[in-house]
C-alpha cells in the first residue's frame, strides 16, 4: 500500500463541492421532559422529548409503565372482588368498613352445611381470614348439600373422605385468590356426654383438659366465632 497525501488545495476543492453542516450537540439541560405545553424560549431552543423522562437520578430514560398486575390472573380476580364490595358500599351500604372485614379472624365451629354456607357468604362480604374446627370427614350425601365439597373429598383415603375442616378452608382457597384460610381436626366437646378425662399414663392433662384447652386458643385468637354445628347438644 501507498501513502496518500492530500494537500489544502485539494481539501478546498472538496470543500466547494460539499455541503457543510455546523451541528451542536445539546446539553441535559436543554431538554424538556415534561408533559406540558410552554412558551418558547428565545434565548435558546427546547428540545422536547416523547416517551423519556428523567429517573431518580435525574438521568434521562425510556418512560415504562409496569403491566404485570394486569396479567396477573389472580389480581384480576381480587381486584374484581374488591370492585362488588365498593359497589355494594357505594350504592347499599355507605358505612361499610371493607378494610375491617378483611382484616376480620372468623373462627367457624362446624364445616356442614351451616358452616360451607356461613363460609360462602362471608366470603362475599370481603372476609377473608378463615379457620374451620370441625371432627367429621366428607361423607358421600354431603356435597350436594354443602358447597364446599366435591366428589373427590369423598374418595379421598379409598372413600373414607376427607377431613371437613381441611376440605372446606382449601376450597375456600380455590374461590377467592386472596384467601388465609385453615383446618383443624378437632372435636368439640359437648355437654352432658361422656368424655374421657383420665391420661392412660395417669399424669398430666386428661385429653378433654387438652381439647378444651385447644378450643379455648382458637376461640381467643378470632375477632368473630360461629357456632355452626348440626347437634343440639354442642
Amino acid at each position: 500500500h501507498s501513502e496518500t497525501s492530500v494537500s489544502l488545495a485539494d481539501v478546498e476543492a472538496l470543500a466547494k463541492h460539499s455541503i457543510l453542516l455546523n451541528v451542536t450537540l445539546p446539553q441535559a439541560n436543554d431538554y424538556d421532559y415534561s408533559s406540558k405545553e410552554k412558551e418558547p424560549s428565545q434565548s435558546k431552543p427546547v428540545y422536547k422529548v416523547v416517551g423519556w423522562e428523567l429517573n431518580a437520578r435525574q438521568k434521562p430514560g425510556p418512560r415504562s409503565v409496569n403491566l404485570r398486575p394486569l396479567l396477573d390472573q389472580n389480581h384480576l380476580a381480587i381486584q374484581a372482588a374488591d370492585l362488588n364490595l365498593k359497589l355494594m358500599k357505594w350504592r347499599m351500604i355507605p358505612s361499610l368498613d371493607v378494610d375491617m372485614l378483611q382484616s376480620t379472624k372468623v373462627l367457624l365451629l362446624g364445616a356442614g352445611t351451616l358452616g360451607c354456607s356461613v363460609a360462602r357468604t362471608l366470603l362475599g362480604w370481603g372476609v377473608r381470614n378463615f379457620k374451620f374446627v370441625d371432627y367429621g370427614t366428607v361423607s358421600y350425601s354431603n356435597p350436594v348439600r354443602q358447597n364446599l365439597f366435591s366428589l373427590e373429598d369423598c374418595h379421598f383415603n379409598h372413600g373414607q373422605g376427607r377431613p371437613k375442616a381441611q376440605a372446606a378452608a382449601d376450597a375456600l382457597k380455590t374461590i377467592a385468590a386472596d384467601v388465609t384460610s385453615d383446618g383443624v381436626f378437632l372435636s368439640i366437646p359437648m355437654p352432658c356426654h361422656a368424655a374421657e378425662t383420665v391420661t392412660k399414663e395417669g399424669d398430666g392433662p386428661s385429653p378433654l383438659e387438652k381439647t378444651v384447652t385447644q378450643l379455648d386458643e382458637l376461640v381467643q385468637e378470632a375477632d368473630v366465632v360461629f357456632l355452626l354445628t348440626d347437634t343440639r347438644e354442642s
